[in-house]
């Protein structure tokens, strides 16, 4: 059995409550900004694992603090090691206090890892995923109890009109996405990952990954996108492979669907008839499969009277996705 560990956000422990001298910490104001997890040799599946997890800076950013959550000073910021006391893995999550800035503390550190934005090119790859409304839920069994993700009235407080998914639940399905496409399924093909939560999630929302390979090919660039929204969730981020895979398993590679021709005969239409456009006055992603793999994405823009191949642009909000074979989608036609 191989197992990608995750780290436990620590984000309701009491380690916050008196971090920042003559500062009350709002439990309610905790989010979670950045993660960094690199593997050192397999999870085992059972036995005992014991996490060292300290501060090892705070910044002030004005309005908010950040709180680099680490370990050692050699940059192994949240250790686990087995019994035997070698390391299994490391990681460093930054943690934002909303409103608890202003101390006159230091706002930049040489100890945070940075992200790296991707190349500036249209993405290698992209891989869809829909979340379950009780992901958030579901997602809590792992260990995270922060009320955040469950209780309406505690998410009320930080400022959300309903809960939200945890940031480390939507990053598991980016990495298992960059795994799927890059890493041949292998989760001891994984090393690396980093990345920067800029926007929330709500369970439910479709996650769009888009990916870029690095020049070198054992770093994959890549970002995600709450495809209902438009709005990117994930930035900044990567994974860095023990082996890059060009060609995943079970790729299917199409030049040309029947169904094409029914996007090109839309897009005359759209451009023809302007009345019908306002009418409708909506945006529409279609995912077309080929057993049982998205192999091509059509947005039809009928704002912006638009309708072309691939993803939506960034900052589009689609009001629908819809998914469906080359074949079904040619019989609706």
């Amino acid at each position: 059995m191989a197992i990608i560990p995750g780290q436990m956000a620590i984000a309701s422990s009491s380690i916050l409550e008196n971090l920042i001298p003559g500062k009350s910490v709002d439990l309610t104001q905790i989010l979670h900004g950045e993660q960094y997890l690199e593997i050192f040799q397999p999870m085992p599946s059972d036995g005992r694992l014991d996490n060292v997890c300290r501060i090892v800076d705070v910044l002030d950013k004005g309005s908010n603090a950040i709180i680099l959550v680490g370990g050692t000073i050699i940059k192994k910021e949240l250790d686990t090691f087995d019994v035997n006391g070698s390391r299994i893995c490391y990681g460093q999550m930054s943690i934002v206090a909303v409103g608890a800035g202003g101390f006159g503390g230091k706002r930049d550190t040489d100890k945070n890892i940075d992200i790296v934005d991707p190349p500036n090119r249209k993405p290698d790859a992209s891989e869809y995923q829909t979340t379950s409304h009780d992901q958030a839920a579901l997602y809590r069994l792992s260990g995270d109890l922060n009320p955040l993700h469950i209780d309406a009235n505690f998410a009320s407080l930080g400022g959300f009109k309903t809960p939200i998914l945890h940031g480390l639940c939507s990053l598991g399905f980016s990495a298992r996405h960059v795994l799927k496409r890059f890493g041949n399924n292998d989760p001891t093909n994984f090393k690396a990952i980093k990345c920067r939560f800029s926007k929330p999630v709500i369970p439910g929302e479709s996650l769009r990954t888009d990916m870029w390979v690095s020049e070198n090919l054992s770093r994959i660039h890549f970002r995600t996108v709450a495809v209902e929204s438009g709005n990117i969730i994930i930035s900044g981020a990567y994974v860095d492979l023990q082996k890059c895979y060009l060609r995943p398993i079970n790729s299917v590679k199409v030049e040309t669907l029947s169904s094409d021709v029914v996007f090109q005969t839309m897009s005359d239409k759209i451009k023809n008839t302007p009345e019908l456009v306002k009418k409708i006055n909506g945006i529409f992603a279609f995912n077309i499969t080929e057993n049982g793999t998205v192999v091509k994405t059509w947005t039809c823009d009928l704002k912006r009277a638009e309708v072309y191949e691939g993803n939506p642009k960034v900052g589009v909000k689609v009001d629908t996705t819809i998914t469906l074979g080359n074949n079904e989608f040619i019989e609706l036609g």
